[in-house]
């Protein structure tokens, strides 16, 4: 019965994927046809690598022309870059190559208008003359003022790196009452980047994690989040806005997908995945992990603890959701500590900062750092 009502689910999802690509794609000639397409652009993410791989993803979109975020900015100006960013108008098909190292690589995006590539040597790349950025170029165009040139910039973390660090967004760095559907409705229709909060001193903790236990290294940061890539720049202007430090983002398609047979709707297989693309790459790297307890952030560290022995140095759960999952939390934490990883519950930034310097991560200098940045906070939240 169980098959049966599986069989089910997957015919209806491969029936709700087909109708919306037929959709998106008959949208797209329809607008090629009667020339009504904007001047298209390409997005490159944020990409990263190692010695000898190197890996980004982009996409190529109709220009949608989004304001950059400004205090003064009145709730109509948002609701507007709100709706362009979901009505996002995707380039399907289109041909680009990307050239990094000597190398180019011809790709073709998706029916959502994505792409990635990846760059593969025996021998280390040099970037002291390659660079850190990847050329991409469109092999064609469809209006007169097209932007055909992008470059994408690469993360490569350095050798004095002492560990890396993960984090989730959403409800660990930035307020998004992602467990409250209207409270996070009216946080995405009302507020731009510039007046969304960030949690009390996660960015001077993020920043003393960065710089680790002596100040002065440059330890990699990785955010891997549920969140849509329709979100990107709204991200990295509320990142650089509130002083949070960057790395490479693992976003979501916001579009249908169906994941070992599954409807995906929290992100798990998509955050898990992108972890594992992370550990992959920096083999001789161990992490801290930062989540939250409203979705399923514990249970996901757990699993790549248990896949990964002795890369997850220590894990950080801000607690979302006091009194409904603290009891699941700290069991899947008793868990995880047989294997030799710490997961700590708790309900602000110092707290996490306090223990990180009995652990050697960051010194008390950093901790003092982050319980003004913490006070700072708060005083602006009133």
């Amino acid at each position: 019965m169980a098959d049966v009502t599986q069989k089910i689910k997957n015919s209806l999802l491969t029936a709700l994927q087909q109708v919306e690509h037929d959709l998106s794609m008959a949208k797209y000639k329809t607008k090629e046809k009667l020339h009504l397409l904007d001047p298209i652009t390409i997005m490159p993410y944020y990409g990263f690598g190692n010695d000898t791989y190197v890996y980004v993803k982009g996409r190529v979109l109709e220009n949608e022309k989004l304001k950059k975020p400004k205090d003064e900015d009145s709730t109509l100006t948002h609701l507007v870059n709100t709706y362009k960013r979901y009505e996002s108008d995707e380039i399907p098909g289109i041909k680009l190559t990307a050239t990094f190292a000597g190398q180019k690589i011809e790709l073709q995006t998706d029916e959502e208008g994505f792409f990635e590539v990846e760059f593969r040597t025996d021998a280390p790349f040099d970037y002291s003359s390659t660079g850190y950025k990847i050329k991409l170029t469109l092999q064609e165009q469809k209006t007169a003022e097209d932007r055909t040139e992008a470059e994408a910039h690469v993360f490569v973390p350095g050798e004095d790196a002492e560990f890396g660090i993960i984090s989730d967004i959403d409800d660990t760095v930035l307020v998004s009452k992602i467990a409250h559907f209207l409270e996070r409705l009216k946080l995405m229709l009302t507020k731009n980047a510039t007046e969304r909060s960030p949690f009390s001193g996660i960015a001077g903790f993020l920043r003393a994690l960065c710089r680790g236990s002596d100040n002065s290294r440059k330890n990699p940061l990785f955010f891997v989040s549920g969140s849509e890539w329709n979100l990107y720049d709204l991200l990295i202007s509320f990142f650089r806005s509130h002083n949070i430090p960057e790395g490479p983002l693992f976003l979501r398609d916001k579009g249908i997908s169906l994941n070992e047979g599954y409807l995906e709707t929290s992100g798990q297989a998509y955050k898990r995945d992108r972890i594992r693309h992370i550990l992959d790459t920096y083999p001789s790297i161990q992490f801290i992990c930062i989540g939250d307890s409203g979705q399923h952030d514990p249970e996901i560290y757990q699993q790549v603890a248990q896949e990964y022995p002795g890369r997850i140095l220590g894990i950080y759960i801000r607690d979302v959701t006091p009194n409904k999952r603290d009891n699941e939390v700290q069991t899947i934490a008793e868990q995880v500590k047989a294997q030799g990883v710490e997961m700590k519950l708790v309900e602000e930034t110092y707290s996490a900062a306090k223990h990180a310097v009995t652990m050697g991560w960051i010194n008390e200098d950093q901790l003092e750092d982050v319980k003004q940045a913490c006070e700072k906070d708060e005083q602006q939240e009133h």
